[in-house]
């Protein structure tokens, strides 16, 4: 926010205009939101304001922004490539699709609504960027061509689906973030920085000479920033006692606010905890709490076995298995979170004709329900999520399909005498068991040795 009025005439204009709000309105209470400390209209009412021995209460926020124009844009960048993990995460994402940013056509606002409201289905959102009122004016912004603002969404795409948007506001060669979302299904990508970065990336060519990253105390607003502004909230009031008690109400509840905003654990609090639990409360069903009672036992006291078996000979005979592609796989797996982890993580998918499908991996033995990582040795393969009746197929195409395969890998946290007996038969042995307990959400893995595998 600031005073639309020519610079010569700022200071003029705003005594005027007080001054006769005063006259006309004796009790009248003033909230001032936006206004940047770096602006001169700040300095200017608080002079006024100790001109008429009127004490106002501020209420300041940190804004970081970036000075693109003064930026080295490759050193820049290159500084912060590795900011959690984004060069990994970048390739990892292309390895499922073609990755493109691009301004989104004003008839996707709706994904941008829908994207949101996945995202804040279950934390609690105070910024009201869906609410039906609200919509109506997001819309029309961005059906404004007119004046020196305009409003524009940004967007990331993996092959032509959004995966992460920010809405964001032009104005004079300043760009304010004002809303940034994504995907939760993606998230372990990270589709909200990589986008970040390609905006980085373009804005000297846009003509951006400052790029407001908007309020807030989120640590990645701190990775990005090259500087920091203030944005404040002026609160005072006229002398009539009506005016004085509205006014230390507003100002006490503003100290809270202030002090809760401040302190970013607590904001994480009330967002992720209260919103999760009260999303729960109103939503619940009757598997819900069931679920939710025995996942607080678990918390309480849990113990998790899981046994790793190895195969170091097997048959090649031919069977019909090829390897899946990303949109392949999400065809066969309904839970595009999991999937999306799956490829992260360095597993490659494999199906059959029907829908059958298992993950492999060429590097570890990862069991993330015990916390148990552990490298392969060379030549062999881990896999996941496989079914007991489709096994040996499984194995004879990892061995066909890799000639110098001679290790093969699974886990299984079954304690089913059919299964042990079945595995045998296939030439599996048991090598290691993994146990895992929790008390109090404090862990400990124990790991146990039947035989050593090949190094």
């Amino acid at each position: 926010m600031d005073f639309v009025v020519y610079n010569h005439l700022r200071e003029e204009v705003i005594e005027f205009v007080f001054d006769e709000l005063k006259r006309s309105m004796p009790k009248c209470i003033f909230n001032l939101h936006g206004l940047l400390s770096s602006s001169p209209s700040t300095n200017i009412l608080s002079l006024y304001l100790a001109k008429r021995n009127c004490e106002p209460t501020i209420f300041s926020v940190v804004t970081p922004f970036i000075k693109t124009q003064e930026l080295n844009l490759e050193d820049y960048l290159k500084k912060r490539r590795k900011i959690h993990g984004l060069d990994r995460r970048e390739k990892r994402l292309k390895y499922l699709g073609e990755v493109t940013q691009k301004t989104s056509s004003l008839d996707e606002i709706d994904c941008v609504f829908a994207l949101h409201d996945k995202r804040w289905k279950q934390k609690m959102d105070t910024s009201q960027f869906t609410n039906e009122e609200h919509k109506k004016f997001y819309r029309a912004l961005l059906n404004n061509p007119e004046g020196p603002m305009k409003a524009k969404i940004e967007a990331l795409y993996l092959d032509n689906q959004m995966i992460a948007f920010l809405y964001e506001l032009n104005c004079r060669g300043r760009m304010i973030g004002y809303v940034i979302g994504h995907d939760p299904d993606f998230g372990i990508y990270g589709p909200g920085t990589i986008l970040d970065k390609e905006l980085i990336a373009k804005s000297q060519n846009n003509s951006i000479r400052i790029f407001d990253l908007s309020i807030g105390y989120e640590p990645y607003k701190f990775e990005w920033n090259t500087g920091v502004d203030y944005t404040n909230n002026f609160i005072f009031s006229s002398n009539e006692w009506q005016a004085q008690m509205f006014y230390q109400l507003i100002r006490g509840k503003g100290h809270i606010n202030a002090v809760l905003k401040r302190n970013y654990k607590i904001v994480l609090f009330k967002r992720e905890f209260i919103g999760r639990n009260l999303y729960f409360l109103r939503n619940a069903s009757f598997k819900d709490w069931r679920r939710a009672i025995w996942k607080l036992c678990r918390k309480i006291y849990f113990q998790k076995s899981v046994d790793i078996y190895q195969q170091t000979n097997g048959n090649k005979e031919v069977v019909e298995f090829q390897s899946l592609f990303y949109p392949e796989a999400r065809k066969r797996h309904h839970n595009t979170s999991q999937i999306n982890k799956w490829f992260y993580n360095g597993f490659k998918p494999y199906g059959d004709s029907t829908i059958s499908m298992f993950w492999m991996h060429p590097r570890v033995i990862r069991v993330d329900e015990v916390d148990y990582l552990q490298p392969l040795p060379k030549n062999s393969a881990y896999i996941a999520e496989w079914q007991i009746h489709k096994l040996s197929s499984m194995c004879s195409f990892l061995r066909q399909d890799s000639k110098d395969l001679h290790d093969i890998f699974l886990s299984t946290s079954k304690k089913d005498a059919l299964v042990t007996k079945h595995l045998q038969q296939l030439g599996f042995t048991h090598v290691k068991s993994i146990k895992k307990r929790s008390v109090f959400s404090k862990s400990t893995t124990k790991v146990s040795a039947y035989s050593t595998p090949r190094e």
